[in-house]
């Protein structure tokens, strides 16, 4: 993907969680699915994970950097469930999680073309920024598919 293109993926995405302010609250604290969280944890879950990825990520992410695996995903995880059950309100989870885009926004238009091609290592993996921008496109439309299906 360009540059430009990741970037409207991401004003789209936003645009889409924008929406959910409107999501009645017994849709909001439902599971999504059974046996799955609900789309407050969904929201918390990517709240907690952009937050990660732009302290300990992004400002490590140089030619040939070697950063460290990801962390156990399921504490931060269940981190994240028990601050979306922690009694925070739609609108201010929502508000922590739409400004939190906003800054991997700010990151990603600081970057030229060039830089997105930047490779780097997560424990053996070697990736480019680029890549790791699409991966979170991709994961967060996986979450967006699922809301959807509780949302229609």
């Amino acid at each position: 993907m360009k540059k430009v293109e990741i970037v409207q993926s991401y004003q789209d995405i936003n645009q889409w969680f924008e929406s959910l302010y409107e999501v009645e609250d017994q849709k909001w604290n439902a599971p999504i699915e059974k046996g799955k969280w609900s789309m407050a944890a969904v929201i918390s879950h990517l709240l907690f994970w952009d937050r990660y990825s732009l302290e300990e990520r992004f400002p490590n992410m140089k030619e040939g950097a070697r950063l460290s695996s990801f962390p156990d995903f399921q504490t931060i995880n269940d981190k994240a469930r028990e601050y979306a059950e922690s009694g925070v309100s739609k609108k201010e989870l929502l508000s922590e999680f739409i400004q939190t885009r906003k800054e991997l926004l700010l990151v990603l238009d600081s970057y030229s073309e060039e830089v997105l091609d930047t490779k780097f290592y997560i424990g053996e993996h070697e990736i480019t920024i680029r890549d790791y921008f699409v991966d979170f496109i991709q994961h967060d439309n996986h979450h967006i598919n699922q809301m959807n299906g509780l949302i229609s």
